[in-house]
């Protein structure tokens, strides 16, 4: 229970507007600890309520110590993450005073230095941006007393260890620094843990690997792209009560398969929008707006919605491609079955894929069931002949038997051509004997 925590009353007054009265296992583990000041390290599944585990923690905190200055700072990979943060930071500091700000790409800065102008107690950033007003004076990190790293694995993978450290170093020397993933590996960690934290402790309240029971997962044999499409067509347009959703994403590794798959769906009359790097912050918003407002229930979207989104009603993932690892899959299908919520994931698999699919379900310990479309099965259906580990058995290829080539002579010397064809003329003495 929420109100066993020494929580001020404005705080357990929006718990309760929210509707929160239960504490998850994460939130159990962690916001004592994080109240008690400890560096932490907190590994639990997407969808687990990790955002609430760190941001109630921290709004506690500024509240026993107000200060005209920004104190608290959470970092997150993605905008929309960042903007999914500073959300639950609003609806929980709704009636504080506690002013929260968005520092993000792809918005117009003077928006972000008037936000700065107003001195917010806690800043969401992703590191890149961040950086930038940092290195021209914009924002002073000396007087940060929270760091909190959201989606750390992200953050490693995308490349911003070194950003992260950075920020870390400019950051006050007493500051409490909580790191939160949903795949924590200790050895790819371990670089940045050991310059940014002392002495945490850590909580792993879910195994990076362990499947998630709310989820119904499911893989269906596909021949080519050609089929995938007519596959994705079948599905959402909600006629079979096997795959009936309310809304749902589809996931593609490329940005050109992302158009590709909305032009065929809306070419069937299924409407769709597209969420990739490529498409601006403040249409994404838009979109996204729309698809929790239920105006639009279908997106496709590369692996940029694959982490910060949490939609109500978000109940089917068709994964047009295998991701390209396991964390990725796990971080996908993590957009449905949130919470104590239920949802279904799909992943449509070829030939060339087969053996990646099955890579990630044992890297994850899960075992998708073998589905089958009657009226659209196609020619392939799997390997006939599968290894222990389900792998299909490669193909031998015969070694081609190479024959030695003859040097040829590179330089053409006069004494090689003299005399060639001609006979010897004989000598006036061999003629005087003959």
């Amino acid at each position: 229970m929420f109100s066993s925590l020494l929580l001020d009353e404005p705080l357990l007054d929006a718990l309760e507007s929210l509707g929160f009265t239960e504490m998850t296992e994460v939130q159990e583990s962690a916001i004592p600890k994080a109240l008690e000041g400890k560096d932490l390290i907190v590994n639990a599944k997407t969808g687990s309520g990790k955002t609430l585990a760190f941001v109630l923690p921290l709004l506690q905190q500024i509240l026993d110590n107000p200060q005209s200055v920004t104190q608290a700072l959470i970092l997150a990979p993605t905008r929309e993450l960042c903007r999914q943060i500073n959300k639950q930071c609003t609806l929980l500091a709704q009636y504080t005073d506690i002013r929260t700000a968005v520092i993000i790409g792809g918005e117009d800065p003077k928006y972000q230095l008037k936000a700065l102008e107003k001195y917010p107690d806690v800043i969401i950033a992703t590191p890149g941006r961040l950086l930038e007003h940092v290195k021209r004076n914009i924002i002073e990190l000396e007087a940060i007393n929270i760091l909190v790293l959201d989606e750390a694995d992200r953050m490693l993978a995308m490349g911003f260890s070194d950003q992260v450290i950075e920020v870390a170093s400019r950051c006050n020397e007493e500051c409490q620094t909580v790191l939160y993933s949903a795949s924590f590996n200790q050895k790819k960690f371990k670089l940045l843990t050991d310059a940014i934290l002392y002495e945490a402790e850590e909580i792993i309240v879910d195994d990076p690997r362990n499947n998630n029971l709310n989820i119904t997962q499911l893989k269906i044999a596909a021949d080519n792209s050609t089929h995938k499409l007519k596959l994705c067509d079948y599905i959402l347009k909600n006629v079979d009560d096997d795959f009936k959703f309310s809304k749902a994403i589809v996931f593609a590794n490329k940005r050109a398969t992302v158009n590709s798959i909305s032009g065929w769906l809306q070419s069937k009359e299924i409407p769709s929008a597209v969420i990739h790097s490529d498409i601006s912050q403040d249409i994404r918003n838009q979109l996204l707006r729309k698809f929790r407002n239920n105006e639009i229930n279908i997106i496709v979207a590369t692996d940029v919605a694959s982490r910060g989104l949490d939609i109500t009603d978000l109940d089917l993932i068709i994964n047009f491609d295998v991701p390209r690892n396991g964390e990725d899959y796990m971080h996908r299908i993590g957009r449905t079955g949130r919470m104590f919520d239920t949802g279904m994931a799909i992943t449509l698999v070829d030939s060339q894929e087969w053996n990646q699919m099955i890579s990630i379900e044992n890297f994850l310990d899960v075992k998708c069931i073998e589905r089958k479309i009657k009226t659209l099965t196609g020619k392939y259906a799997g390997p006939e002949n599968r290894k222990s580990s389900g792998k299909a058995y490669g193909v031998k290829r015969k070694k081609k038997v190479t024959k030695k080539k003859v040097k040829k002579k590179i330089k053409s010397r006069i004494r090689d051509k003299k005399n060639i064809g001609k006979r010897r003329k004989p000598s006036e003495k061999e003629s005087a004997v003959k």
